[in-house]
């Protein structure tokens, strides 16, 4: 207890910052990587934070359900990835696909928990100017994760398999029970996360544990036309992207005629650009504003992405890319426009419900999408995907006219944002 005191007055004697920029150092004060307002301990609670998604999402599965989100809540779901992982891997070393189906649903529990807690935490800790840059880190380190999934866990199997003198289940079991160390690093990050949490609201007196109260299913008639509309720009947006992804390999060979090879390199370019390019188009958005601007020009581009693979043979590498790119800039628009439409207290049930109906369209889309593939072949496919796009398209023109008729700030530039920040601090 004299520790926190200590802490508090080490604060005080450096004078408030609201701004949470580097300040001055004041004789008795903290150190910067150990105050809360300072911007050095603000990136090492990022450095966290994306951690904590590099972790999950190089070994993630997808699953719409939701628990609670705060501070002991992460570490829970952080332990049900954990324990999801060691039975998936448990069901390949005793070849039983029950148990490894089981070990999924366990880990999808707590993998798509944990990836509502890292929104959570983003906008505590960040909502203002860095919000969208931030978005665009986790995003970053996600797909990063997943790149090193994908291009890893090959490599790693077949020195187990080295190693044991046989392929197999054994040997699949093994694989997975390594590759786990992943999600014992998130539970790592999860626990410093809430503790640097908790550890800030009690020195700085601010009620940050509200970002993840318990969602509750009653919130959801509260939610506001605008924020009805971002979802459904989410859903019809990424049922165009990750559906395609997991069928363009074979649409590259067939149509393009490319190796396997070459169809996984171009099928993957889309990870690889936005690992690089998801923080500056953050940074970019954080500069200038203009959030539902940015993502309409993400969409219309990954509209005429599509068009360029359905009706012509132009080299792929340039529809894929232009979706890379596209895919970057939403994800660092639009993520961060809940936080300026939802009341703080809301946000855990407001992200919860995003992510688990954009779940829930991914799965509905993917079976659809099969079913397409199987009975009418790739151009029909294609089409399908451009009609979900030309509905995110419309989506994102209703919410500019209903954000421009009701006075809201979803697309104010970042001057505007600061001056009313200001305002509201008078």
């Amino acid at each position: 207890m004299e520790e926190e005191e200590e802490e508090a007055r080490g604060l005080l004697a450096d004078g408030p910052d609201d701004a949470g920029r580097d300040a001055p150092a004041v004789p008795g004060a903290l150190p910067a990587l150990c105050d809360p307002r300072r911007l050095a301990h603000r990136l090492l609670v990022l450095l966290l934070m994306c951690f904590l998604g590099f972790a999950i999402f190089a070994m993630i599965i997808r699953l719409p359900f939701r628990l609670r989100l705060n501070g002991w809540g992460t570490i829970i779901f952080s332990c049900f990835v954990c324990i999801g992982q060691v039975i998936f891997a448990l069901g390949g070393i005793f070849n039983a696909f029950w148990l490894m189906e089981f070990g999924r649903f366990v880990f999808g529990i707590g993998g798509e928990s944990l990836a509502v807690a890292q929104n959570t935490y983003a906008v505590s800790w960040f909502k203002g100017k860095e919000l969208n840059l931030v978005f665009g880190l986790q995003l970053s380190m996600a797909r990063i994760g997943s790149t090193v999934n994908m291009n890893l866990m090959g490599w790693l199997y077949s020195k187990v398999e080295a190693s044991l003198g046989s392929a197999g289940h054994t040997t699949l079991g093994v694989t997975l029970m390594i590759g786990g160390i992943t999600c014992i690093l998130s539970l790592i990050c999860a626990l410093a996360l809430a503790y640097l949490d908790q550890r800030a609201e009690r020195i700085l007196h601010k009620e940050q544990g509200k970002t993840g109260e318990v969602i509750k299913l009653t919130d959801v008639k509260d939610f506001s036309l605008p924020l009805w509309l971002i979802f459904i720009i989410c859903v019809f947006y990424y049922v165009a992207v990750f559906p395609f992804i997991g069928l363009g390999k074979v649409f590259f060979i067939e149509k393009f005629g490319f190796s396997s090879q070459a169809a996984s390199a171009i099928n993957s370019v889309v990870y690889v650009i936005s690992a690089p390019m998801s923080p500056i188009f953050g940074l970019m958005v954080d500069k200038t504003g203009k959030n539902i601007i940015w993502v309409l020009c993400a969409v219309v581009t990954t509209l005429a992405s599509h068009m360029l693979l359905a009706f012509t043979l132009w080299n792929p590498w340039i529809a894929m890319s232009l979706l890379g790119l596209s895919y970057s800039l939403l994800a660092c628009a639009l993520w961060p426009m809940v936080a300026f439409v939802v009341p703080e207290h809301q946000l855990g049930t407001a992200y919860g419900f995003m992510q688990s109906i954009q779940n829930l369209g991914l799965a509905i889309i993917s079976i659809l999408a099969g079913m397409i593939l199987d009975t009418r072949g790739y151009l029909f496919l294609e089409v399908f995907f451009i009609a979900c796009v030309s509905l995110s398209l419309l989506a994102v023109v209703l919410l500019y006219l209903v954000n421009r008729a009701r006075g809201g700030n979803l697309n104010y530039s970042a001057r505007q944002r600061e001056e009313m920040k200001l305002s509201h601090a008078e």
